[in-house]
C-alpha cells in the first residue's frame, strides 16, 4: 500500500492487499457466544416495606381505614418519605403473627 490513489473507488485488488507479516485480526480459539442467561438476568430482591394499600389487603380493611391505622399505630414500624407511607414488612409481620 505504498502507492495510494486519491479515488478510493478506483482502487484494485493490488492496492487492497496487505503485508502477510502485519495482521490486521487475530483468530480466537474459542468461538463466539451469547451471554449466558444466568449473567444478563438482574437479581430481584423482595420489597422489604409494605405500601398502606398493601396492608389495607392483608388485613382486608379500607385503605381509609390502613392509613388511621399506620398514623395511631405503635405496634409496628411506619416510615414516612415525604407524602408516602411505608411500613417495615418484618414489624408488620411480627406485629400481625402476635395479633
Amino acid at each position: 500500500m505504498t502507492n495510494v490513489r486519491k479515488n478510493s473507488a478506483k482502487l484494485t485488488r493490488e492496492d487492497l492487499k496487505i503485508a502477510p507479516e502485519s495482521p490486521t485480526m487475530e483468530l480466537s480459539e474459542t468461538p463466539a457466544v451469547e451471554p449466558s442467561d444466568q449473567t444478563s438476568k438482574t437479581v430481584r430482591h423482595a420489597p422489604l416495606v409494605y405500601r398502606v394499600e398493601e396492608i389495607a389487603q392483608l388485613l382486608a380493611i379500607s385503605n381509609r381505614a390502613a392509613y388511621n391505622l399506620c398514623n395511631t399505630t405503635k405496634g409496628f414500624k411506619v416510615i414516612r418519605l415525604g407524602t408516602s407511607i411505608r411500613v417495615s414488612k418484618q414489624s408488620f409481620d411480627d406485629w400481625f403473627a402476635a395479633v
